[in-house]
């Protein structure tokens, strides 16, 4: 079974926002990759679907980098388990985010690495949005990673009424970027006044990257989940001078948007 990786929040969106990326987790019950240990994430989400029988574990998708590792990896064991009780493929994905965003808590990264495709979250409501972000999307992926929990804790528990407002606005030119193909709106849109800034006053090397990427021409840049990832969207021109500067201090990498989600594949 693979499930893909996912980009949470793309600036604005957060908590409500994610994407799913071409980079994988596979989990299978025929001996291929490594043995799932007891506590292993996608065993525990495999058992907690009925799973039975031991559990292989295959990966390209680099964990505690902000691409969803977790969500992935639980939503690939958790679908191998449905459908060995006999689901179908809608009925087991099904199930699947509803496991995976029980444990997760962030549907924003579980949506994607189930469905597929670009989700917006509101409350027990995930909705696969019909568009995609304009542009050629990147990846800066550096080899330090971050805790989610820790991140989150370094967040302010209210937020300034004008900051909500800021938001909010971005996000609806967002959608609307999105929808419309409109690069040129992109950089405004994906701008945050929720999270970003103080994630990124944690992570000087994710801060310098992060401007030198808008400094090479990017058309947008956010901060992927918690980081220490960027996301990157750029116009064909400015994927060279951006791979150049920034492959310094990361590995630089362009990924498609995943359409299927958790299936599947060998």
């Amino acid at each position: 079974m693979r499930a893909p990786g996912s980009s949470a929040n793309l600036g604005p969106g957060f908590d409500v926002l994610g994407l799913a990326v071409a980079r994988y987790v596979w989990a299978n019950d025929e001996g291929r990759g490594e043995l799932c240990w007891d506590g292993h994430i996608a065993r525990e989400a495999f058992e907690a679907a009925g799973g039975s029988g031991e559990l292989w574990f295959e990966f390209d998708l680099e964990p505690g980098r902000g691409l969803g590792f977790s969500a992935a990896a639980r939503a690939a064991g958790a679908y191998l388990a449905y459908r060995q009780g006999g689901a179908g493929h809608d009925e087991a994905q099904l199930h699947s985010y509803d496991l995976v965003n029980d444990i997760e808590g962030h549907g924003d990264n579980a949506a994607p690495c189930v469905y597929g495709g670009m989700h917006v979250i509101a409350g027990d409501t995930q909705h696969r949005i019909g568009a995609k972000v304009p542009g050629r999307m990147l990846f800066w992926i550096p080899e330090i990673e971050t805790s989610t929990d820790e991140s989150r804790s370094t967040l302010e528990p209210v937020v300034d009424r004008a900051d909500a407002v800021f938001n909010l606005g971005r996000l609806g030119l967002l959608l609307s970027a999105c929808y419309e193909q409109r690069i040129d709106l992109l950089r405004t849109a994906t701008e945050d006044r929720l999270h970003q800034s103080s994630r990124l006053a944690n992570s000087e090397l994710t801060a310098k990257a992060y401007e030198a990427a808008y400094q090479s021409g990017a058309s947008a840049v956010w901060l992927s989940g918690s980081g220490p990832t960027l996301a990157i969207v750029a116009t064909d021109d400015a994927v060279g001078p951006i791979s150049s500067v920034l492959g310094e201090s990361g590995a630089v990498r362009e990924l498609a948007l995943d359409a299927e989600g958790v299936v599947v594949a060998q």
